[in-house]
C-alpha cells in the first residue's frame, strides 16, 4: 500500500504537551466548518462511498534556535575568507588553514639567491557574501603543528601558529575583476584574484634552507608546516568571500617566491634573470576553514534566545545561520495522544518557514536542511529525503519569501508506530560548512497579525 494511502487509527488519551491542543480534535472542528478541497474516486464510486479530503492549517509547532554545534570543513569544494558586522547576528570571521607542497624536489635556489618578492594568491570563486566596499585586513601566520590529509578538522579546530604576522595587508574584494600583473618581464592577465605581499622573512626562510628540506613534500612540511590565513573582525558592513585553494594553472591558488641571484665576485654588478618558485595545494594537502562568531555584538532579542536560550521567543521568530553559526529545533505536535477518531489517512503533510524581513538581509540561503534527531542528538535523515529534492524540498522561493519541506512519511510514522520517539527535528542551512548566509523566520505567533507563521499544512482524509 503506498504511503500516500495508509490507514491511520488514532489513540486514546489527552495530550501531555502544556502547549499542543488536542490536535485531531481540532481537524474534526476546522472539518465541520470548512468545506473539504475534493473527493477522490467520485467517479467510480456510489456517492455513499465518497472519500472527504480536509486541510489543516495549524500553528500548534514550535521553534526556538540556538548556536550550532562544529562542522567538518576539511578539504571543501571552496574555502571561505572574510569578516562581517551583522546587525542582527553579530560578527562572523572566516579563517583557512592549510598546508603546501613543492612544485619541484630537490630545486636549487643558486649559490647566492636574492629575494624580490613573496606572494600568497587566492583565486576568487564566484560573488561574496556581504559588500565589496568595506576593506578587510588580512594575516598570515605560519603553522607551528603540522596537519594530516587523512585526518577530520573542523570549523572550531584551533592549530597553534607563530605570532610573527607574513601580511598584515587591507584589501577591498574584486571577485570579478581581472588581474594584470608583470612577471618575468611579461604581462599577464590573470583570472580573479587576491594577491598578498607577504614578507622577507619568510621569503628568506625559503632561500636559506637547507637542500635536504626540499627534497620531498614530506621533507618540506616538516620544515615548513603551513600557513593560517584571518582576516581582522570588521566593526560594520564586511563580506566573506569565496576561493578555490586548489593548484590548476597561472590562475590558481598558491604561494610564489621571486628571486634573482647575483655573480661571483669578478662581476659584482651583475645579477641574474628574475626567477620564481612555486608551492601549491592538490587533492591531497590538507586545508580547512575555522569560523568565529561573537554573539556579544548581535541584536539583544537574538542574544535573549540564541546565547540565553529563552526559548518562548521563537513563537515571535527564529533564526538560522551557515558558517556552523545558528541551527532551530523544531518540536512538532505528538500526533499519537489523540481522542478516538475515525480512520485517518495523511496524504500530504508540509512544514512551512515564511521569513520575518522583506528583504533577506545580504540574500537568503539557497537551501535549508530539515532532518530528525537522535537520543544522543546527532542528526538522523527523514524518510521524505529519499523521495528526492523535489518532492522534500526545503529550497528558497523568493515570491513568497519562504522555505517548504514536505514531511508527510514521517507524520505517517509518528502516528502509526507508537514506539517511535518524536524529539523534533533540527533546521539549518545546507552545505553549512561552505555557506555563510542567514535567515530570520517568523514564529508560529509572530508580532504582527497579518505576517505569515510558521505553520504545519496538513492534508488528510476521513475514511468512511
Amino acid at each position: 500500500m503506498s504511503f500516500m494511502t495508509r490507514l491511520l487509527k488514532a489513540s486514546k488519551g489527552p495530550f501531555k504537551h502544556p502547549y499542543i491542543p488536542v490536535f485531531f480534535l481540532a481537524i474534526l472542528l476546522y472539518s465541520a466548518c470548512s468545506k473539504p478541497p475534493g473527493k477522490i474516486g467520485s467517479e467510480i464510486q456510489p456517492e455513499q462511498s465518497q472519500l472527504d479530503v480536509f486541510l489543516l492549517v495549524t500553528n500548534e509547532v514550535y521553534a526556538h534556535s540556538q548556536p550550532d554545534d562544529s562542522i567538518r570543513t576539511d578539504e571543501t569544494t571552496k574555502n571561505l575568507l572574510g569578516s562581517i558586522m551583522d546587525p542582527v547576528f553579530g560578527s562572523s570571521v572566516a579563517g583557512i588553514y592549510s598546508q603546501y607542497k613543492l612544485s619541484l624536489h630537490a630545486h636549487d635556489f643558486g649559490s647566492t639567491p636574492v629575494l624580490d618578492s613573496m606572494v600568497l594568491q587566492l583565486m576568487y570563486m564566484g560573488d561574496s557574501y556581504g559588500d565589496t566596499i568595506t576593506p578587510l585586513t588580512v594575516h598570515v601566520y605560519e603553522l607551528m603543528e603540522g596537519m594530516e590529509f587523512l585526518d577530520e578538522y573542523y570549523s572550531n579546530t584551533t592549530i597553534p601558529f607563530a605570532s610573527k604576522d607574513y601580511a598584515n595587508y587591507q584589501f577591498v574584494p574584486r571577485p570579478h575583476d581581472s588581474l594584470h600583473i608583470m612577471e618575468d618581464t611579461i604581462h599577464l592577465t590573470l583570472a580573479p584574484m587576491l594577491r598578498i605581499p607577504l614578507s622577507e622573512e619568510l621569503g628568506y626562510k625559503f632561500l636559506n634552507a637547507d637542500s635536504l628540506d626540499f627534497e620531498s613534500d614530506s621533507a618540506f612540511t616538516q620544515f615548513f608546516k603551513g600557513l593560517y590565513i584571518v582576516t581582522e573582525p570588521v566593526t560594520n558592513g564586511g563580506s566573506i568571500n569565496y576561493f578555490n585553494m586548489l593548484t590548476g594553472n597561472e590562475n590558481s591558488s598558491k604561494m610564489i617566491l621571486y628571486y634573482h641571484n647575483t655573480y661571483p665576485e669578478e662581476f659584482p654588478d651583475s645579477t641574474g634573470p628574475p626567477l620564481n618558485f612555486h608551492f601549491i595545494i592538490n587533492q591531497f594537502t590538507p586545508r580547512f576553514n575555522s569560523y568565529e562568531h561573537d554573539f556579544t555584538m548581535a541584536e539583544s532579542e537574538f542574544r535573549a534566545q540564541v546565547v540565553n536560550r529563552d526559548t518562548t521567543l521563537g513563537m515571535q521568530k527564529f533564526y538560522t545561520q551557515g558558517m556552523a553559526g545558528v541551527k532551530s529545533i523544531v518540536n512538532l505536535p505528538d500526533l499519537r495522544k489523540t481522542n478516538e477518531l475515525d480512520v485517518v489517512a495523511i496524504n500530504e503533510a508540509k512544514l512551512i518557514f515564511s521569513g520575518f524581513e522583506e528583504e533577506p538581509f545580504n540574500g537568503a540561503p539557497a537551501q535549508l536542511a530539515l532532518v530528525g534527531i537522535q537520543e544522543d542528538g546527532s542528526y538522523l535523515p527523514l524518510i521524505d529525503e529519499g523521495e528526492g529534492p523535489n518532492f522534500f524540498d526545503g529550497t528558497y522561493h523568493s515570491s513568497t519569501n519562504s522555505y517548504t519541506f514536505r514531511i508527510t512519511r514521517h507524520i505517517q510514522a509518528l502516528i502509526s508506530d507508537t514506539t517511535k520517539p518524536n524529539r523534533g527535528l533540527y533546521m539549518f542551512v545546507r552545505g553549512e560548512s561552505v555557506n555563510p548566509e542567514r535567515f530570520i523566520f517568523n514564529g508560529n505567533f509572530p508580532v504582527s497579525d497579518t505576517a505569515s507563521p510558521f505553520r504545519l499544512e496538513i492534508l488528510y482524509t476521513l475514511l468512511k
